[in-house]
This record gives structure tokens, sequence and C-alpha cells, in this order.
């Protein structure tokens, strides 16, 4: 790892990503009325009825609860209307006392049973509480008083906390009921990454060179369909494009029209020419969509600074009207939006479907936790409706009991918990191999087949793997054939596959998102090898869902496991190491990272160079 990033924490979790920040969160949630929206069961059949769970902290005393829920919200006002004739009321009942030794105290949990509905049914609800002050609060709610008794006010998001109780509202908790199967497709897929403004310009041209790695560097949407070829010869057969939407930025994550194209990069008829173009190569396109905010610039944001009597105030949630409002990380000109407003809903779920109909194969949510698991379930069923075997992932840097809870509502998250663990082995020498065994083995026994998690080793918001190993090509190719050999769909970052890096740290997030290399710039050594490991991943689709552990040497940080046909071996050290694999006798070299990798089968012996790692087929 560089040594200017040495003393740098991986910020993958935001502020989960220390001890500190953790602890703060744990704090946080013993405070007041919670409901995380996990559902028991996680997905529900038809008819079977589900369990809603809130937990109460030890500042408040609740001496009532009662659950609100609809299956019919067409004639429902908004806020959620408890005294809507159709909605049923359910009262809660105090089911379990625990201790808890971290806040030295008792908590409770409140319990009620939503019954069995119809495959379908999509259903809505709130919870409402009365404490034995006859006070009414809603859920989810936090006593700021009795927070800032546990620390200092900026130990915590106080912001956030008052915007979920601040104009008095239950918030809106939701769910499908029906078990639609993840598409399988998605479970087989090899996806690329493409940052489309630093991909590809149109060709026979070249990058801009902008003044500054913020702005423009020209890549396009025909761009990418005169890299097909080279795409396909790669070997993935799934792109994740970054936002395609007009927007004021070179990410496009602020999006101003969420209809149409970007122009500069592209048109509706190149967009039309690159599905057909990819399609033909049985490669599928994945879009990113962004809702949990929109740019200023967009017009409904406009309309609402414009005029406050205008409707589309009440997309928006203002402080103090026109100039303060809550905006994504603090930036004025990404102002966030109310999901669960049922024209807002509508208007990012129909601009979805019209992408669909475009021939887009699905997407990928960005910040997906900052918006209700109720607008998910009722945007994965539209989109299904559109297209059968669209798919949803979310992006959701979140612990995974978070994660977890939207099954059901998509068909799967970006695995950052086990990018965590990647980058704590193979870079930063954070987790023994037994450590990393055990980790392994328990974070996809925990999520079983309930989502899917496609793996990544880094990605457009963090140092490039590459960057943080110093440019130590061998680790990159240890990595990658580890992350390879996994369950779950991998995910190469564009221009990893060809060394592409970065200049310095992640001050800015630009630094990891640097124009593509193309012709003699690229390391075609490591090119080779992602397209052996990818064709050999794509040709054995099945054969990493079960691993059974080879090899643990926590001494020379060695790891083995076995995978259907497969035995896989790592050398995650900086010396040569020589295996002896009985058990392994009848076997043969399928792909090595390093082409000094030697396996002698009189012997059953198999000799890794540093950082090396090698695939051996069992021949029956």
């Amino acid at each position: 790892m560089s040594d200017a990033t040495s003393n740098l924490p991986e910020f993958i979790f935001g502020h989960l990503s220390t001890t500190q920040g953790r602890l703060k969160q744990a704090r946080m949630a013993r405070v007041g009325l919670f409901h995380d929206s996990i559902l028991t069961p996680l997905i529900p059949h038809e008819n079977e009825p589900i369990q809603i769970v809130v937990r109460v902290g030890a500042d408040i005393a609740i001496k009532a609860m009662t659950l609100y829920y609809i299956t019919d919200d067409s004639g429902l006002n908004q806020p959620f209307d408890i005294d809507h004739p159709d909605v049923v009321s359910l009262t809660m009942q105090r089911f379990e006392i625990e201790w808890d030794t971290l806040q030295w105290c008792y908590l409770e949990k409140w319990l009620a049973l939503i019954p069995g509905q119809l495959k379908g049914t999509h259903v809505q609800y709130a919870i409402v509480a009365t404490t034995t002050a006859d006070r009414t609060i809603y859920c989810p709610y936090v006593d700021l008083d009795a927070l800032q008794q546990l620390g200092d006010a900026e130990d915590f998001d106080l912001k956030s906390l008052e915007t979920s109780d601040r104009n008095h509202q239950p918030q809106i908790y939701g769910f499908v009921v029906d078990r639609q199967p993840i598409p399988e497709w998605l479970r087989n897929a090899v996806i690329y990454q493409i940052f489309v403004d630093r991909f590809a310009p149109d060709e026979g041209t070249d990058f801009n060179k902008p003044v500054d790695r913020s702005g423009i560097y020209g890549g396009t949407l025909k761009g990418i369909i005169s890299k097909l070829d080279y795409l396909n010869d790669l070997g993935v057969n799934c792109l994740w494009l970054t936002p395609i939407f007009p927007s004021p930025s070179h990410h496009g994550y602020d999006p101003i029209d969420y209809s149409a194209i970007e122009p500069r990069l592209g048109t509706l008829e190149d967009w039309q020419l690159l599905v057909a173009e990819a399609h033909q190569r049985d490669i599928r396109i994945i879009l990113d969509y962004v809702v949990n905010h929109v740019s200023s610039e967009h017009a409904a944001f406009q309309s609402a600074i414009g005029d406050r009597h205008h409707p589309t105030v009440e997309w928006f949630r203002f402080r103090n009207y026109p100039l303060e409002y809550d905006c994504f990380f603090d930036v004025p000109g990404q102002p966030e939006i109310n999901s669960d407003l049922p024209e807002v809903r509508d208007y990012f779920i129909d601009n979805a479907c019209h992408w669909l109909r475009q021939g887009c194969d699905g997407f990928r949510l960005d910040y997906a936790y900052g918006v209700s698991h109720a607008f998910w379930s009722q945007f994965r069923a539209a989109t299904r409706q559109v297209k059968s075997d669209s798919v949803t992932f979310g992006e959701i840097t979140q612990p995974p009991s978070v994660v977890r809870s939207f099954a059901g509502r998509m068909d799967g998250c970006l695995d950052f918990k086990l990018l965590e663990l990647l980058r704590g082995f193979f870079v930063f020498d954070k987790l023994t191999v037994s450590q990393f065994d055990k980790a392994l083995s328990q974070h996809f026994g925990y999520f079983g087949s309930s989502l899917v998690l496609p793996s990544f080793l880094d990605n457009h918001d963090m140092n490039r793997f590459l960057w943080a190993v110093d440019g130590d090509k061998r680790r990159l190719k240890l990595a990658a054939l580890c992350q390879f050999t996994l369950p779950n769909p991998p995910i190469t970052y564009y221009g990893t596959e060809v060394g592409l890096s970065q200049l310095e740290a992640v001050g800015r997030l630009e630094e990891s998102r640097l124009p593509m290399i193309w012709g003699d710039e690229q390391d075609l050594d490591l090119l080779t090898f992602y397209q052996q490991l990818i064709r050999f991943r794509s040709q054995n689709p099945h054969a990493w869902q079960q691993h059974q552990t080879l090899i643990i040497d926590d001494t020379n940080r060695v790891y083995g496991y076995v995978c259907a046909d497969y035995a896989i071996a790592l050398n995650n050290n900086d010396h040569a190491i020589k295996l002896s694999l009985p058990s392994l006798q009848h076997c043969q070299l399928a792909i090595a990272t390093d082409a000094t990798t030697i396996w002698n089968a009189s012997t059953a012996q198999l000799s890794l160079p540093p950082f090396a790692g090698a695939i051996c087929y069992l021949v029956k």
C-alpha cells in the first residue's frame, strides 16, 4: 500500500467505517422508537402472516402502540392518513424485554401480525405510539434531548433525526407480497462498470484535456459502441453505465431530466444503436438510476423555489423556504426528494419503465438506502411488469443486517462487506487467513440466496485497488482470482483490466475516474489474464456457489479452497511457497496469475511465486 494512504481509513461504510462511528450508531439505535423494515418471514408467501417488530428505547415509556396498514393506496392522502376508511388498525403488543449493557437499561420490543395477503398485494403501513404522558409519537422517533445526554450534539447526525420527526408524520413502510424469482442471468453475469464520460470518445477522436479532473473528458455512447468488440473479447456479458441523463456535472449523479439523454453523451438514436449492438453480442445493459435526489436545475425544484404554492414544493423537504432544504451530503445542487409521495413515486417509476421499453435490462440504484423500502417494493414490481427479467440492485453502504432487509424489495445489493474483506485481506493485511475464511463463510451463509450480491474490488467512489497496492499487479491478479471464484457476479471497474490507476489519493472522487487508457498504454499481460479469468468464470457459472476450505496457513498467508471440480490456492505473501497437496494428485493447472507457477503431478506439489494464485482442475 502506498505511504500516502497508509494512515487514511477506508471510508466504505461512511461513519460506520470507524469504531467510534459504530458506537454512536449503536447508541442512537437505543434511543427512541425504531422499526428496521425487516419482515418475518423476510420475503412473505401468499396468505402468510407478516410479523412487524418495533424497538423501544429506555428514554420513552410507551403505554400503547398501533400499526395502521392499507392494501390499496389509490385514495390515500399523503402523508399517511390513519383515519382513511380503508386503513386497518392493529393493536401492537409488547412481547419482549431485554437487558442492554451498552445503555445499562431495559429495552422493549413490540409486535403486530399483518394478516396474510394475496399474491401481488402492495402493503403500506405506519406505526403510531402513545406515551404514558399521553403524547402521540410516530415511528421512527428520536428524543433529541435524550440523545444529546449520551454525548455531544456533534456526535450524532441530529439534522437527519430532526427531519424524521419535524413534520410530526409517520414514516411509510411497505412491501409487495410476491416471491418473484431473481432472474438467473443476473446470478451468472460478469459485469463491467463504465464511467461514461471517461471510457471512450467518439471513434476517431481523442479525449478532451480539461484543466481540472472534474471537467468533461468527452466519453460518449458512440464511444462505447466503438469498443463493443473490445468488451466482447474481454468476455463481459453486462455493462453498468453511470447516469446518462441530462446533468450539470461530469458524473451525472444529479439528473435534470430522467426522460432524456445528456446531449454531450449522445442521442436517443445512439442509445438505441448501443442496445441493439450490445444485445447482438449477448451483452445486457444496466443503467445507474438516482432516486434519492435530483439536480437543483431539475424543473420540479425550479418550480418549487419559484412558487411557494406550486405542487412540487411537497417533492422536497424545505427547512427554511426557499433557501434551506435537505440535500445529499449537504450539497445544495442536489436537493433530496420525498419519494413516497404518489406523484413523485410515479414520476421515477414511469421514467424507469420508459428506459426498459427502450432496451435497458435493469438498474443499479444509487444511494438506495436514502429511499424507503416501500418505494423500492413498488419500483421492482412495476418494472417487472414491463420487462419480466429486468433486475434491480442497490448501493447500500450499511451493515449486512440492513442490506438483508431489502430482500424481496430488490434482486440484489452491491457487496460492500465483501469489498471490505477483500481489501482488508489483499491490500491492508488486516485479516489473517483464518479470519478471512471464517468471515467469507459467515457472510455468504448470512444472506443465502435471498439477494444477489455483486462483488467488486473498487469503484468510482474510492481509491483504485491497483493504486492502493502501489501498482503491484501481482496482488491485483491474486485478488481478482479470488473475486472470480466466489459466489455472486463479479464487477470489473473500467480500466482495471489494463492497468489504469490514479495519480494520488482520493481527496476528491475524481482521482479514481481518470480516462480509460487505450492502445499501447494498455498492459496486455494483465488484459490477457482478465480475458482468461472471465472466460473461465463464464464457462463454469455454477462452480463457485459452494466452498470447501482446503488450506488455512496463517503463518505463510496461504489460503486454499475447493469449488465443485476446482481447487484454488492463493499465496498472499511476498515469498514463494511450495504446497504439498496429496489429496489433489489427480489434477491439472487451469489458470495461474504468474506464468512461473508449477504443478508437479508426480509429487502433488504446487509451487506458487510471491503474491500468486492458481486454479487447478480436479481430474475425475
